[in-house]
């Protein structure tokens, strides 16, 4: 689950060219919930009771991202129909949101120290990039050989940098991408009108799911 609070939120930005090009634009809420697809590895080491996994998860509905863990699962020595496993694992990642452009009003947009090609517009998008902790609790049904459906409940609990991700072709026609963070003099990001340095785009929270192994 990725919360977004019934807030309103407001993004200016002025870049640093000397014409000083900017974005001005309201940002809506998504919701609290949306969906992700995941991949897992497992040790398969049928004399381990601990085992190591690796999983790659891909957020996808109004918000996209991507997270990365890897942890160990108790699997026990049961050999019966139905399996209580318990897990944690650390997890890192990024969720984003597009924004809108930044229009061009003369020549290059400039962010930081990269100019974007002449004469061109560059997208932008509200991102948190986050690092944390994610235990979680599974049952696992037997479907046959070395085969398993399960249903589990995930909590993830992280800390998380809120920041505007720029991207666009440079002066060289070359793919371009730069960072400000929400913390920046020139970026006023405001929730229910008053300025803050944290994206409302929370990845923290419950995650349910539904699982088939082979």
């Amino acid at each position: 689950m990725i919360g977004a609070e019934e807030n309103t939120m407001e993004l200016l930005y002025v870049d640093e060219s000397p014409s000083r090009d900017n974005i001005y634009k309201d940002i809506d809420p998504i919701g609290k919930i949306t969906g992700n697809l995941g991949v897992r590895w497992t040790d398969n080491d049928s004399e381990k009771a601990f085992r190591l996994f690796l999983e790659g998860q891909a957020y996808i509905g109004g918000i996209m991202g991507l997270a990365f863990s890897g942890g160990y699962a108790y699997h026990g020595t049961s050999s019966g129909s139905v399996r209580i496993q318990p897990e944690l694992s650390a997890v890192l990642g990024y969720c984003s949101k597009g924004i809108g452009m930044i229009e061009n009003n003369d020549v290059y947009i400039q962010v930081n120290n990269t100019k974007f090609q002449d004469y061109t517009d560059v997208s932008v998008a509200l991102r948190n990039a986050y690092i944390g902790v994610k235990p979680g609790l599974s049952f696992v049904f037997n479907a046959g050989v070395e085969r398993e459906i399960g249903i589990g409940v995930n909590y993830q609990l992280s800390y998380k940098a809120g920041f505007l991700s720029f991207s666009g072709s440079d002066n060289n026609g070359a793919q371009a991408n730069e960072t400000e963070y929400l913390t920046a003099k020139n970026v006023g990001f405001y929730v229910n009108g008053y300025k803050s340095g944290n994206n409302p785009y929370n990845p923290d929270g419950l995650e349910f799911k539904v699982f088939y192994s082979f």
